[in-house]
C-alpha cells in the first residue's frame, strides 16, 4: 500500500519534532552543575578545597562503593603530614571569600580542608588529626541525622567549634536540591538547616555544601538569599573566583582516588599555566600544564536515582566527582 505523501511529511515532521523536543533535555541534564567553570571569573585565586567524608578503618563488610568514600584514619594522618611538610596553611571558606571580594591576603600555599555530613567517626579521628598538625577544616552537618546512629551530637559538634573548627551547612535531609519544587521544603532544606545549626551551637554558618554536588541558578538565588557567603560543589578544580563563589570546586579525598600528591600536581600544573585575560578552556577541553596536557573534568553524572532516606540511616549515597 502506497502511503500519502502528505502522511510521509506528518510523520517525518512528527519524528523530528519529538528528537527536537528530548535533546535539550539531555543536554540540560548534563550541564548541571552550571556555569562558571572552574576558574571562570575575575579575581581568581588558587585554593585547593579538599573534600572528605568518612575517617575510618575499612571493615570487612565495606563495599567497593563504600570505600569510594571513607578514607582510612592513617591516610588522612599522611595527607595532612605531606601538607604539613609542603608548608601549606590551612584557611577557611570566609577567608577565600573576603580575598577574591577586598583583597585580603592569604597565606603562600593556602588550602580548605572540609568534611561533609557529621559522621562520627569525623569526630573520633579527624578532629585528633587536624588538632596535631595544627590544621583547622570546615565541618558541613546534615542536620536531620545529628545525633543518631553514626552521626555526631550537637555536643561534639559544638566541641568541634570549639576547637577553632568552622561549621557549614549541608541541608536539612541531604535531598537533590534541584530536584524540590516545593518552596516551603527548599525553605526548610537551606533557611532553616542553617538557623538550626546557628541555634544549637551559637556560630555564624555562612557555607553550604550542595548535596550530591547539584544544584542550578534556582539553587543559587535561594542559597544566597538565605545569606550564606559560598557554596561548594564537588566538580574538581583548585581556581577560584567572585563569579565562582557558589560554585566552588574541589577535590574529593579517598583511597580509591589517585594519592594526594598526584592530584595536588595535576590541578595546580593546570592552574599555574592560567594567565589572568586569557581565555579560559571550555567544558570538552584540556589545560596544558607543566606536567602536559590534563583532561578537563567529565561533568558530574546527574543519573543517581533517589537521594538518601532521611529515616534510615545509609552510608551516603556518593558525592558526584567521579574524574578527577
Amino acid at each position: 500500500m502506497k502511503i500519502p505523501a502528505l502522511v510521509l511529511a506528518a510523520l517525518l515532521i512528527h519524528t523530528l519534532g519529538f528528537a527536537q523536543a528530548a535533546q535539550p533535555q539531555t543536554q540540560r541534564s548534563r550541564l548541571i552543575p552550571p556555569e562558571p567553570r572552574d576558574g571562570e571569573g575575575t579575581a581568581t585565586t588558587v585554593v585547593p578545597i579538599l573534600i572528605y567524608h568518612s575517617i575510618r578503618p575499612y571493615i570487612e563488610s565495606d563495599t567497593a562503593g563504600m570505600r569510594r568514600y571513607i578514607a582510612t584514619p592513617q591516610a588522612l594522618d599522611e595527607e595532612l603530614g605531606w601538607l604539613r611538610q609542603n608548608g601549606y596553611a590551612s584557611i577557611s571558606f570566609d577567608d577565600l571569600v573576603n580575598h577574591v571580594q577586598t583583597g585580603a591576603a592569604l597565606p603562600p600555599k593556602p588550602v580548605i580542608l572540609s568534611f561533609d555530613d557529621d559522621w562520627e567517626n569525623q569526630y573520633r579521628y579527624a578532629l585528633p588529626l587536624l588538632k596535631k598538625y595544627d590544621y583547622s577544616a570546615t565541618f558541613y552537618i546534615w542536620v536531620v541525622v545529628v545525633g543518631r546512629k553514626h552521626h555526631m551530637t550537637w555536643d561534639e559538634i559544638r566541641e568541634l567549634a570549639q576547637d577553632g573548627m568552622r561549621l557549614g551547612c549541608h541541608t536539612f535531609t541531604h535531598p537533590y536540591l534541584t530536584r524540590v519544587q516545593d518552596g516551603a521544603r527548599l525553605e526548610r532544606e537551606i533557611v532553616k538547616a542553617k538557623k538550626i545549626i546557628e541555634d544549637h551551637t551559637g556560630v555564624s554558618v555562612t557555607t553550604l555544601a550542595y548535596p550530591f554536588g547539584q544544584y542550578d541558578a534556582r539553587i543559587v538565588a535561594a542559597v544566597k538569599a538565605a545569606g550564606f557567603t559560598s557554596a561548594r560543589s564537588t566538580w574538581p578544580g583548585v581556581v577560584h573566583s567572585k563569579e565562582g563563589l557558589f560554585s566552588l570546586t574541589g577535590l574529593i579525598r579517598t583511597e580509591s582516588e589517585k594519592s594526594l600528591v598526584d592530584t595536588m600536581q595535576k590541578y595546580l600544573a593546570a592552574a599555574s599555566e592560567t594567565r589572568e585575560g586569557e581565555p579560559q578552556p571550555a567544558a570538552n577541553e584540556g589545560v596544558a600544564g607543566a606536567a602536559g596536557f590534563v583532561p578537563a573534568p567529565s561533568p558530574p553524572s546527574t543519573d543517581l536515582g533517589p537521594g538518601p532516606d532521611p529515616v534510615k540511616l545509609p552510608l551516603k549515597a556518593p558525592a558526584r566527582q567521579l574524574s578527577q
